[in-house]
């Protein structure tokens, strides 16, 4: 139970990735196949997802970790305060316009800011996760028909018995 609450942020950081991603997927499909029940399945992955994207944040981790922390944590915000925002309109229309905003040029501009949000907050928190392999450096190699031990690479050095 330990290991769950110390890698919650790793957890439920891909429910924001993945439905906000899907809440414009569905909305974009809503429109080309014009089936209205796709827009209420875009509506409901960008309810869930703003609250996963709440839940990441609150469950992230701490600036001492890694320099990447303060631009992710950033990032994160803001994709929070999007996908909030971009909710709570779009519910609040639904409930008190009975108006789906799901088609909406402005709308669909949002999510897709959303989207592009929250994939470059994913990017930077992969980094900070899997960092980097640095390059292999390049070992001498001794020249054709010369001993092992005429190679120019370093010999190890052994410190002398006390």
């Amino acid at each position: 139970m330990d290991y769950i609450l110390k890698n919650l942020h790793y957890i439920v950081t891909h429910v924001p990735i993945a439905l906000l991603v899907f809440s414009f997927i569905f909305d974009l499909i809503a429109i080309i196949a014009k089936k209205r029940e796709w827009h209420s399945a875009g509506m409901l992955c960008l309810v869930v997802g703003a609250l996963g994207a709440i839940a990441s944040v609150l469950t992230g981790p701490s600036p001492w970790r890694n320099p990447l922390v303060v631009p992710h944590e950033f990032y994160a915000k803001l994709t929070m305060f999007l996908a909030i925002v971009l909710a709570i309109v779009r519910v609040g229309l639904l409930i008190w316009k009975k108006k789906e905003l799901g088609h909406n040029p402005i709308y669909l501009v949002g999510s897709l800011a959303a989207v592009i949000l929250v994939g470059y907050t994913g990017h930077i928190g992969g980094q900070m996760v899997h960092k980097p392999v640095p390059a292999k450096t390049a070992v001498p190699v001794a020249s054709p028909g010369a001993s092992p031990a005429a190679s120019t690479a370093p010999s190890p050095t052994v410190a002398p018995a006390k």
